[in-house]
């Protein structure tokens, strides 16, 4: 787990600056983590047993009456509390009567770890418009959370809604699951990933992001990844090989730097 990307995601969590929380610098990235989740989980866990109880009542309610009160009486934090206690079944019938603002909101308040369930279900198509919501709005950090958790092929599938090169390494840099962005971005043919490595080099802290992405690569991966960067700026690589260094990274990205 990379600590740096944990740590600004419980930064944003408490409403810091990362450098506001210099006195968990004793934590590990794992410990980080559990402190975020903690923190998280502490009202669901508390007043589970209601939202379980408003979520069964959407089982003897039609659906668009369903609906109408997430949207109209509990809002979007009460909804996603609720979506935890909801069958796929249900709140795919649901999502379809909700519209693409109010399910923007909702996300925005689910914990990914407890929604695992449904991203795995939930059909692609009614993910599309809040992909691209929350890119316009800059809400980074969620889909980052929520790329850990998205099966590969729905995440690329969503990855195509992101315009930006750039805003798709922004994702990125609040993802732990490195390797798995690493394969998504190695899926890419080559106009979109030269695009994707430019972008990695228009700002320091996207330099770091697409070599930690670089370093999950095979050495095939890696070369690519090279030859595309010489294409683009012979003065690339160089700058990514620093960028590597900083990060403790040499030793995994030979195939890339040699």
């Amino acid at each position: 787990m990379d600590r740096s990307t944990e740590l600004r995601r419980l930064a944003i969590t408490l409403h810091k600056q990362p450098a506001d929380l210099a006195y968990l610098d004793s934590l590990d990235a794992l410990a980080l983590k559990n402190l975020r989740t903690k923190f998280q989980n502490n009202l669901i866990e508390e007043f589970g047993h209601i939202f379980e109880k408003l979520a069964g009542m959407g089982k003897i309610a039609p659906d668009a009456l369903s609906a109408m009160l997430c949207k109209k009486v509990f809002g979007p934090a009460i909804t996603a509390n609720m979506s935890y206690y909801t069958s796929t079944e249900q709140a795919i019938k649901l999502c379809k009567h909700f519209d693409a603002e109010f399910m923007t909101e909702v996300s925005r308040e689910q914990l990914p770890e407890r929604a695992e369930r449904m991203l795995n279900e939930l059909p692609v198509d009614l993910m599309r418009a809040v992909t691209r919501r929350m890119a316009e709005h800059g809400d980074f950090h969620i889909m980052g959370a929520f790329t850990d958790y998205l099966p590969e092929a729905k995440a690329l599938s969503l990855m195509e809604e992101v315009k930006d090169a750039a805003d798709n390494l922004r994702i990125s840099s609040f993802a732990q699951r490195k390797d798995r962005i690493s394969r998504l971005a190695c899926a890419l043919n080559d106009t979109k990933l030269k695009e994707f490595i430019a972008a990695a080099f228009s700002a320091e802290e996207l330099t770091r992001e697409v070599m930690m992405l670089t370093a999950e690569m095979n050495d095939a991966e890696q070369k690519r990844m090279a030859a595309l960067s010489d294409e683009l700026d012979k003065g690339y690589r160089a700058r990514g090989v620093a960028a590597a260094e900083q990060l403790g990274l040499s030793s995994r990205i030979q195939a890339y730097s040699n």
